[in-house]
């Protein structure tokens, strides 16, 4: 029995005329329909169908000359034929079902005619051919609820103007002569009014980072253990911090007798939140309130989480600040949001066995306005992402925080990147008007089997990709977030079978403002591409060398830009196992 696949044919079977390879040639087609999208009462349906006529053709059928199966799908029908080389049959102008019940004569035509749109029988002297045609089962969509949609995107668009809004109120208070105790016990007062939570903790690690130590808590009058130690897993708050995710509580939880929590006894509930800078937690936010069960609201909590790890990233860079006694005016401010900015990139950019990537980013001064971000995502893929506010400094660098909260809260989007940069332009667009600021975004992912590249850009440079022989462009189609309310963004699909070497970066590596004989050019760029492509060269060796190129033509007399890359090496490439450092940053 052979097997042949084409993606415009469908499928084709060749079987000897026997039951036991008319069963198996069955299942093959039928696996074959699960996989072109049809639910599972379609395929069954369609199993008794060929099962019925298959079998009904080795019946008919010489055994020494083997059977065909034909199967070709669309988006709206599917059709089979079967071909034998049998004498055939008188196909009946309307089969029914035999008056005996017990006999079987009839009864499969029947069946056929009944779970098929369309039938066909060409009966000729060599070969004999059943076609067998029916639409796809469409299932009706739900109505959308637009009162619904409307009230969640209000949410979203009011909980990102929250989060914005009382970001600039916390820095501003920061540059006040304020201690981060004192910081802290104002703000946790905030988030419990805006949380609804009865109680607050905020701990930071100790210089050591053995312990848990408390910052402030909300009531300031509540009691808790002054320090945790995070040798103990079986305590909640230091779990958060050594798994460096959300650990939740309620009534039902069984807490350790050295537990800060059991203090309250155990009609309590809430969660304990990481707080992270870098890929580093540094600290812990608790909340709950005093009852057995608790059910906040999702953008409450999306808020409190985004808050407290502004929070925790301030004090953490106000005791570097203070241990390192840096300035207590201007250097306090830089030094927040060059904190704030390193809290934003990854640890690690995510590698797999079909695709390599390493990145770079270059600020100017100690805080730009560049982002970039490797994501792994839910269903196996990984979103690419590169973007550049508009300005440097402590503005930029906010902006880009909420840029990346916003853009960490809808990665159901991620799949398709047109909607969701729709999504980030709706949120950010007030306020990115009202600072009269924007921003320039590169959206790329790639399927989980490394085949499929789906992008979309707003305003940014095009993204490079090169197949061994030749270099391609895909250029951005929308204009940058914060320019136009009611944007539309393009969406560019391609298939990556042929392609080994992928760029995305920011304008800053390929400035044009600079004097001729400075900066990377766009033909350099495409040289430089086409050359790591051909001698197959991998990730971390081609962000060096490109990283090596700008440095040797750059004027750094005069950069004024922020240069950020990210360099993707498909399966053909790949020779090293994955690194570490897939991702540097350093300062002009």
């Amino acid at each position: 029995m052979s097997y042949a696949s084409q993606s415009t044919e469908g499928l084709h079977v060749d079987f000897p005329a026997t039951l036991e390879s008319c069963r198996e040639s069955v299942h093959a087609i039928t696996e074959w329909l699960g996989n072109q999208g049809l639910s599972a009462d379609e395929c069954r349906d369609w199993e008794l169908v060929l099962t019925e006529a298959a079998t009904n053709a080795v019946s008919y059928s010489n055994a020494e000359t083997p059977l065909r199966i034909e199967a070709s799908s669309t988006s709206t029908s599917i059709e089979i034929r079967i071909s034998d080389h049998s004498i055939g049959f008188d196909w009946p102008e309307q089969p029914a079902l035999p008056e005996d019940d017990e006999s079987e004569h009839g009864r499969g035509l029947f069946i056929i005619h009944s779970l098929t749109d369309n039938v066909s029988y060409l009966r000729g002297r060599t070969e004999n051919v059943l076609c067998l045609q029916r639409s796809r089962r469409v299932v009706k969509a739900p109505a959308e609820d637009l009162n619904a949609t409307l009230d969640l995107m209000t949410a979203e668009v009011s909980s990102c103007y929250e989060t914005l809004a009382n970001i600039f109120r916390l820095s501003a208070e920061a540059a006040r002569d304020m201690t981060p105790e004192a910081l802290a016990a104002n703000w946790l007062e905030e988030l419990r009014h805006i949380s609804g939570a009865e109680f607050l903790t905020l701990r930071l690690l100790t210089q050591d980072g053995s312990q848990l130590e408390v910052i402030a808590t909300a009531p300031a009058t509540a009691y808790t253990a002054p320090f945790i130690d995070l040798s103990s897993t079986s305590i909640i708050e230091s779990r958060a911090v050594i798994s460096h995710q959300d650990q939740w509580f309620d009534g039902c939880t069984v807490f350790d007798h050295a537990d800060p929590l059991s203090y309250r006894g155990s009609a309590v509930s809430g969660v304990a939140h990481p707080l992270e800078t870098g890929g580093e937690v540094i600290g812990v936010l608790t909340l709950g309130v005093n009852s057995p069960q608790w059910e906040p609201k999702a953008r409450e909590i999306n808020v409190v989480r985004s808050l407290g790890d502004f929070l925790g990233t301030l004090l953490h860079s106000i005791r570097r600040r203070d241990e390192a006694n840096h300035s207590r005016l201007i250097k306090r401010e830089l030094q927040i949001a060059a904190d704030i900015q390193r809290s934003l990139l990854p640890a690690e950019l995510p590698q797999s066995t079909t695709l390599q990537c390493a990145g770079h980013l270059t600020t100017v001064g100690e805080v730009g306005g560049d982002f970039l971000d490797g994501i792994t995502l839910a269903d196996g893929g990984r979103l690419f992402v590169i973007a550049d506010v508009m300005g440097k400094g402590v503005p930029a660098a906010l902006f880009a925080t909420a840029f990346r909260s916003l853009l960490h809260s809808h990665l159901d989007l991620a799949a398709q990147p047109d909607q969701l940069m729709q999504c980030m332009n709706t949120a950010l667009f007030a306020e990115l008007d009202r600072a009269d600021m924007f921003i320039t975004v590169q959206l790329a992912y790639i399927s989980a089997d490394g085949l499929t590249l789906r992008s979309c850009g707003a305003g940014h440079g095009p993204m490079l990709f090169a197949n061994g022989h030749e270099v391609a462009e895909i250029s951005a189609d929308g204009p940058p977030l914060g320019v136009m309310h009611d944007a539309d963004y393009g969406l560019h699909e391609i298939g990556l079978k042929n392609i080994t070497h992928l760029l995305m970066h920011t304008d800053g590596l390929s400035d044009s403002t600079l004097p001729d004989g400075y900066g990377l050019s766009r033909d350099m760029l495409h040289h430089w591409l086409r050359a790591t492509s051909v001698e197959g060269v991998d990730a971390w060796s081609c962000r060096d060398s490109l990283l090596h190129m700008h440095s040797l033509h750059q004027d750094k007399a005069r950069a004024h830009d922020d240069a950020t890359f990210v360099v993707l090496v498909r399966e053909g490439a790949l020779l090293p196992k994955p690194q570490k450092r897939t991702l540097t940053h350093a300062h002009r």
